[in-house]
């Protein structure tokens, strides 16, 4: 039930992260699982083949329906994640700024739709990518297919800029190194670092900073639920409890007390981690 992780050939390293696949099947019989799923900082295309999950964002209890092939810029929304009773899952995880570049889409268009349906944006080579992934023989094969779909593509990819070699700095350090670090090092003013990061992660900076930040703390407890939250809270870098029930309630909309109780009950944990 855990999912499997997998590197991206080279020539794909400077767009994609990581590849991640994760198969679930569940007695009919029985109620779909629904697992809590924390905003997370990974810009991310999804392919479904088989069944299709839904998710209810619980700030505004808006349900949604997957597609077969569901594209995910910045997610800011803590999700209520239900699967399908044959839930076969291949995720392609882009770095910071990859999925902007291979769209062309500034992510700040991703805020306002939340998710784009695969088929919208690549047209009818969907379909049919999805059904090679429905009928392969194991996750090799898979992850040729989803290569095949991303080199198809290389040749109208943007070109990397300094920024893109930065963005990546953020999650390494867990959302604590500076902005004007980080401009720095991007060869920009701090205005101009503002703008064009914006354009390719859809947050402003320090936003996305203080996400990456709360997603490594929520993953924290996940994986480790005897971890205490003052532990978690000076592991992750803040400057105390207090701060980061603060980034619960803001991103999570409660506290961490709820989300532990919530963990808990979980079958199995989803194992989502942040890469770099």
């Amino acid at each position: 039930m855990q999912p499997i992780f997998y590197k991206p050939h080279p020539a794909l390293s400077n767009l994609v992260n990581n590849y991640m696949i994760s198969h679930v099947k569940t007695d009919s019989m029985h109620p779909r699982l629904t697992f809590p799923f924390p905003p997370l900082p990974e810009h991310c295309i999804f392919f479904y083949p088989f069944d299709k999950p839904t998710n209810e964002i619980v700030k505004t209890n808006e349900k949604r329906n997957h597609p077969g092939c569901l594209i995910v810029g910045p997610n800011t929304d803590r999700l209520k994640l239900t699967f399908g009773y044959n839930h076969l899952v291949i995720k392609i995880g882009f770095q910071p700024g990859g999925l902007y570049r291979l769209l062309g889409i500034p992510m700040e268009e991703m805020l306002v739709y939340k998710e784009f349906d695969g088929q919208d944006i690549f047209g009818g080579d969907i379909p049919d990518t999805i059904d090679q992934l429905r009928n392969a023989d194991d996750n090799v094969e898979r992850i040729d297919i989803v290569e095949k779909f991303l080199f198809a593509r290389i040749a109208k990819l943007m070109r990397p800029a300094a920024m893109d070699e930065v963005l990546p700095e953020i999650l390494k350090y867990g959302g604590l190194m500076k902005i004007d670090q980080l401009a720095q090092k991007a060869c920009m003013s701090n205005r101009q670092f503002e703008r064009v990061f914006k354009e390719r992660i859809g947050l402003s900076p320090k936003f996305f900073s203080r996400l990456v930040r709360f997603t490594k703390a929520w993953l924290m407890k996940e994986h480790r639920p005897v971890t205490s939250w003052t532990e978690v809270a000076y592991s992750c870098g803040y400057f105390d409890q207090m701060h980061l029930i603060r980034d619960f309630q803001e991103f999570a909309g409660t506290s961490p007390s709820i989300i532990a109780t919530e963990l808990a009950k979980q079958p199995f944990s989803l194992g989502n981690k942040i890469f770099y």
